[in-house]
């Protein structure tokens, strides 16, 4: 159960989903969120009206949104997700994060955590037939969506405009979801012991990021200007939560727009919660991104991630003896 109000206005919702790349196995409350849902607003019982902006990329960060919508105010929950992975393939504009994030809040995500439930593939099939490299599968309904943004940007509308669009036509009425930014902003990443440098779709899609890397960057992120809405959200939060996604993929490219950066750093109270499980994550690749970046292994490498940002980090039961790490961090760690 989960509480965000002392008036119990919140008081018997349990936290639906799960909450990062895991499978409900970790924490104590309903849906697998390790219980950091109730202790990050718990801890801020007093409030009521409780803003909160969360900072998401991947699956665990559209899962995270669901979580917290759960006992946030309808109104007052914000989004900053993650544009680094948007890519244009087979002629349309795709927005994979957004897109996650969007769909999970609708109850239309796939089984897999991303994608739409229940779609078909008939665009992908008959692109096959044409001898398409579709090794990056995007469902029909999916690619409408994706076609309907592109023919947006088309016609001169801001990626926070077609995002906003993609919002309504789901259904959420209730979450502002923000792009960290409406200008272009992609990841790269430099494969380990050489120069090729490959767009994040690239690695993680086409290559199932089966290759260690050594670097990566955030191109276009110098000249980037967070998106209307974005440095409000986090100025005017009470509490702002870096959500349990990979943090070199999914959160620093939205920390890499300067103005984003500085305004977390400023905010007072800002929590992250960690995406691993004693020390790696369940799937995909954050503890090996992390290690070739050059951050140190497990919740040390969150807290390095996100250094002079945090006031709270909060880590899974089976990392609970990296508490010790608080001290010297100074940053509370709870589990």
């Amino acid at each position: 159960l989960v509480h965000l109000r002392p008036d119990g206005r919140h008081s018997g919702i349990e936290a639906t989903g799960t909450v990062g790349d895991h499978d409900g196995r970790h924490g104590g409350v309903p849906g697998g969120d390790h219980g950091h849902v109730r202790c990050i607003l718990e801890s801020n019982l007093p409030y009521s009206n409780h803003r909160v902006t969360l900072l998401a990329g991947g699956v665990g960060g559209a899962r995270m949104a669901r979580a917290l919508r759960t006992v946030v105010d309808p109104g007052l929950l914000s989004v900053i997700v993650n544009v680094g992975d948007d890519t244009e393939r087979y002629g349309v504009h795709v927005s994979a994060d957004p897109d996650t994030v969007l769909y999970t809040l609708a109850g239309a995500v796939g089984p897999h955590g991303w994608g739409r439930a229940d779609d078909t593939f008939v665009i992908m099939d008959e692109l096959d037939r044409f001898g398409v490299d579709t090794r990056f599968r995007l469902g029909d309904r999916d690619f409408g969506a994706c076609l309907a943004r592109t023919a947006m940007l088309a016609d001169g509308h801001p990626l926070s405009e077609a995002l906003a669009a993609s919002r309504r036509a789901l259904g959420i009425d209730d979450v502002a979801v923000l792009p960290a930014s409406d200008d272009p902003l992609r990841t790269w990443l430099r494969t380990a012991g050489s120069i090729e440098w490959l767009p994040f779709q690239e690695y993680f899609v086409d290559m199932a990021h089966a290759v260690d890397i050594d670097a990566v960057e955030y191109r276009g992120a110098a000249s980037a200007r967070p998106a209307p809405g974005v440095i409000e959200a986090i100025d005017d939060a009470d509490t702002i939560v870096i959500a349990p996604s990979n943090p070199p993929l999914s959160v620093w490219p939205i920390l890499a727009v300067d103005a984003i950066a500085a305004a977390v750093r400023r905010h007072p109270w800002t929590i992250a919660v960690s995406p691993l499980f004693g020390g790696k994550p369940l799937k995909g690749p954050a503890d090996a991104v992390m290690r070739g970046v050059g951050l140190p292994k497990g919740t040390a490498g969150v807290l390095s991630a996100y250094e002079d940002m945090l006031s709270c980090l909060f880590v899974d039961v089976s990392d609970r003896d990296d508490i010790a790490l608080a001290g010297p961090a100074g940053v509370a760690i709870e589990a």
